[in-house]
């Protein structure tokens, strides 16, 4: 990380890297994991992160309305030896906001630059969640760095046109509606969509988790909900000679807080694999 650091702050990028003292997530106890906040600088912005320590393996996107510490019950779950960071995107949790409106390319050139900050070069497992995962699509077949994906109830172009029929038309609306505005990335999530349909993930190990609870629905809508989710994930997969669709049976949108042992469980699968590759093995 240090040669990375070094080069970005050579190019301008970036700035120091800032650390706190270690502190422990949850409630204290011997066999919780140490996680640190690290800020670090890219293009002027403040960008916070919760980081474990080890080889840097496993980076962490959170959805929307979220931020890093969301992805905790995870982290605390992994080994020892898998290093892992989760970081609040601009504009989310302690990170400095977006610059205003922008288009999918200059997201993705900025969180290339915070992943290479935070150390991140090459063959990582990205980790995202619902528009994080969207955005994680988007930026592993644009950027060919990423070693595997974890895509967790991620959010899909084709969503809303699927579950049309299935919600009173006010309800699509307001959700049509979010979409196309500017969230607090800079970007619409429509946009995001447009580019994840004209995308082609590369030839690496990809997961995806659908969650099959959908609390404060009536049966039959959670039901065409659920099904119309399993479609859409899915289809991402197909074309993918290494991909994998677990359901969370267990878990609503939010599988990282109600099933984070299952999230973990993947990530130790992807790393596997990921360091297998790496290896020729």
């Amino acid at each position: 990380m240090l040669v990375v650091q070094a080069i970005l702050l050579l190019a301008g990028w970036v700035g120091p890297v800032e650390t706190t003292p270690a502190r422990r997530a949850g409630q204290d106890g011997p066999d919780l994991r140490t996680i640190q906040e690290v800020r670090i600088e890219v293009d002027g912005a403040s960008i916070r992160a919760l980081c474990t320590d080890g080889a840097r393996s496993v980076l962490l996107m959170h959805g929307t309305d979220q931020n890093a510490d969301g992805w905790l019950p995870v982290l605390q779950r992994l080994d020892r030896s898998t290093g892992a960071c989760a970081y609040d995107r601009r504009g989310s949790g302690g990170s400095t906001p977006a610059p205003g409106e922008r288009g999918w390319y200059e997201l993705v050139d900025e969180l290339r630059r915070i992943h290479l900050a935070l150390g991140f070069e090459r063959d990582y497992v990205l980790v995202g969640h619902a528009v994080g995962g969207l955005y994680a699509r988007v930026y592993a077949a644009d950027r060919p760095h990423v070693g595997a994906l974890l895509l967790v109830e991620p959010a899909h172009e084709d969503m809303l046109a699927r579950v049309r029929a299935g919600l009173p038309e006010e309800q699509w609306e307001s959700w049509r509606q979010s979409r196309e505005a500017v969230n607090d990335d800079g970007v619409s999530e429509a946009d995001i969509g447009r580019r994840a349909r004209r995308s082609r993930l590369p030839p690496i190990p990809v997961t995806v988790l659908t969650a099959t609870q959908r609390p404060g629905l009536d049966e039959r809508s959670a039901r065409f909900i659920t099904d119309a989710a399993r479609q859409v994930h899915a289809s991402i997969l197909e074309g993918v000679t290494a991909g994998r669709h677990v359901p969370a049976s267990r878990s609503g949108q939010d599988v990282h807080l109600e099933q984070p042992d299952l999230v973990a469980e993947e990530i130790f699968r992807l790393v596997r694999i990921t360091s297998q590759r790496r290896l020729g093995t």
